[in-house]
């Protein structure tokens, strides 16, 4: 499953890797993820939204759920290039497609049960 995201979050305990992608492989890979009816979005504003469907002809769902993730997901990511000084700023129609930048995320669980307060603690020993 695809899974649409408008920030480059961790949502789930696991080892992600994050490769910055071109507009032109977001698009093909949303088609493509949209054509199989394999994504989900979780954009959570309505702006970014619109911005997703002019720019890739696929319908994206405005959703503030939380992201969950299972083996063999992918992130695809679309954010912001800078901080927005009044949040409320978001929801500007000057934004242009041209604001954002792309990644793509892998995402693994971690086999060995993550950190636990021993073996961090070991670190500083």
């Amino acid at each position: 499953m695809i899974l649409l995201l408008n920030s480059a979050v961790m949502p789930t305990e696991g080892v992600y890797t994050l490769k910055r992608i071109s507009e032109a492989t977001f698009r093909t890979v949303l088609q493509g993820a949209a054509a199989a009816k394999n994504f989900q979005s979780y954009i959570g504003y309505p702006e970014t939204a619109h911005l997703i469907e002019e720019f890739t002809g696929i319908e994206v769902e405005v959703s503030r759920e939380q992201a969950t993730l299972a083996p063999g997901d992918i992130i695809l990511i679309v954010k912001l290039r800078h901080r927005v000084a009044n949040p409320t700023d978001k929801d500007i129609p000057q934004l242009s497609i041209g604001d954002f930048e792309f990644f793509w995320c892998d995402w693994k669980p971690l086999e060995d049960g993550g950190a636990t307060h021993e073996n961090v603690c070991d670190i500083f020993r």
